[in-house]
């Protein structure tokens, strides 16, 4: 297990860190997360990680475009996608997609209000026909889903409900071991459905509720078939196993998954047995966001750092805040048990 003094830092941003991802040929990319609100510092939200430094992405100039992206995930297609979901500044959810090669804006769909408004994450099936959204749900007063959207026919083609994506009764212990409460300890933080990853082969789409105990996985092609009704899709969730309390997912081409645990400052792997590995474990990080492997089977890790800096209200913190709660880090972890990576992402929360 990796501590502390062997995660590598492979940079400190100047604001927290939301989502990683990183491309099939091993581009790194990261935002910052929206809980932040950047813009009001005229900051950048994207950036590639080149030579140890955070370049805006595609460019300085391009900033104008975002306002407030949470997920973001590269595809099979040479694209990078983003999502903004429209309870973070914006009147309803957008979805973004750029070309990798040139940075030129290569897609954009926004939603129609009151849809997937709290989607913070979203994965782009292997075709590139299809986005799923995972819609966290707004604590217990609204239900977490997965939202599945046409990308050519521009719609919203399916919205999946079932028990295994809202949050159960946990409460989360921040980092300083105090229970993770907002509105001045009125209300539990327990956030439903978050990390969705699809397996490498494309067959499955792993995902992990926060406030939940279990991973789960559900078939692909059910959950993407338009003719196939929702008692379908549920009668192929499997429950894989014991998970901790978490926030993104990736798969690898292992066939397992990577995990973070946002109690404990780590990473763990989950395998289709249920089997689990914890790869890191520490004290420095105070919320383990995004997780995502690159090709050469380099993991990379997000601390956002939300309970150091999040208001009771949820309002975004000062400057002040954000200064006192730093310094923030994107970690690099290398397994030497992994010999590959993937090209997928994940976020959180």
């Amino acid at each position: 297990v990796l501590t502390a003094d062997e995660l590598e830092m492979a940079i400190r941003p100047e604001l927290p860190p939301g989502c990683v991802t990183v491309t099939h040929d091993g581009r790194v990319f990261f935002d910052t997360h929206p809980f932040a609100a950047p813009a009001r510092f005229a900051a950048p939200h994207v950036f590639e990680l080149v030579d140890g430094q955070a370049r805006p992405w595609p460019s300085a100039e391009a900033q104008d475009l975002f306002v407030a992206p949470f997920g973001l995930t590269a595809d099979r297609q040479g694209r990078l996608w983003l999502i903004e979901p429209a309870t973070l500044d914006r009147s309803a959810t957008r979805l973004l997609a750029f070309d990798l090669a040139s940075g030129a804006l290569a897609y954009e769909l926004v939603l129609p209000e009151g849809e997937a408004r709290f989607a913070q994450d979203l994965r782009i099936s292997a075709d590139g026909r299809h986005a799923v959204l995972a819609d966290t749900g707004a604590f217990r007063f609204t239900p977490g889903q997965l939202v599945v959207v046409d990308l050519e026919e521009r719609r919203i083609v399916r919205r999946f409900r079932d028990p295994s994506l809202e949050p159960q009764d946990w409460i989360i212990r921040r980092y300083d071991g105090a229970p993770h409460r907002v509105f001045w300890g009125l209300l539990t933080f327990q956030v439903g459905v978050d990390g969705i990853a699809f397996s490498d082969d494309g067959q499955w789409l792993w995902y992990a509720t926060m406030s939940h105990d279990t991973l789960h996985r559900l078939s692909a092609s059910a959950l993407l078939d338009p003719s196939a009704d929702d008692d379908a899709v549920a009668k192929t969730i499997e429950t894989i196993g014991p998970k901790p309390l978490s926030d993104g997912i990736e798969a690898t081409p292992a066939g397992t998954v990577l995990v973070t645990d946002v109690e404990n400052g780590g990473v763990v792997e989950i395998a289709a047995d249920g089997t689990l590995r914890r790869l890191s474990a520490s004290a420095a990080v105070i919320w383990a966001d995004s997780v995502s492997i690159a090709p050469d089977g380099t993991i990379y890790l997000t601390d956002s750092a939300i309970p150091a800096y999040l208001q009771p209200d949820l309002r975004p913190p000062s400057r002040e805040q954000l200064d006192a709660a730093g310094p923030f880090a994107l970690y690099r972890l290398r397994d030497p048990a992994r010999a590959g990576g993937s090209h997928e992402s994940t976020k959180a929360e």
